[in-house]
């Protein structure tokens, strides 16, 4: 386990992510897909199995993060991709009063 897992790393302030949006946010080398969807936020993995397209660049349409290179759809709260074995490992999320923080190390893939 490298040094960043299992801790919790603030990746954005409290509301700069918009509702129903995503943008990429880095902890140490890694990317993650930060989204915001009913209220809500969530944390991917931010590289597309697929082809490796960056999820964090990608759009939310009808409560599913979209992959802007071939638009293969995952669920932003379980990294689930219907349809294809390729999922993404979704991490724990937590909203405090300074920011929106994420613990990695313990994805669910």
């Amino acid at each position: 386990m490298s040094a960043l897992e299992g801790e919790w790393h603030r990746v954005s302030g409290p509301d700069d992510v918009a509702d129903g949006s995503v943008r990429a946010a880095r902890v140490g080398s890694r990317t993650l897909a930060l989204c915001r969807v009913g209220g809500r936020y969530a944390a991917i993995d931010g590289v597309c199995p697929h082809m490796g397209g960056p999820l964090g660049e990608g759009m939310i349409e009808n409560g599913r993060l979209v992959c802007p290179w071939h638009g293969r759809e995952y669920d932003p709260l379980t990294g689930a991709c219907d349809g294809y074995d390729e999922s993404v490992a979704a991490y724990p999320v937590d909203v405090r009063a300074d920011g929106v923080y994420v613990r990695l190390g313990t994805g669910k893939s």
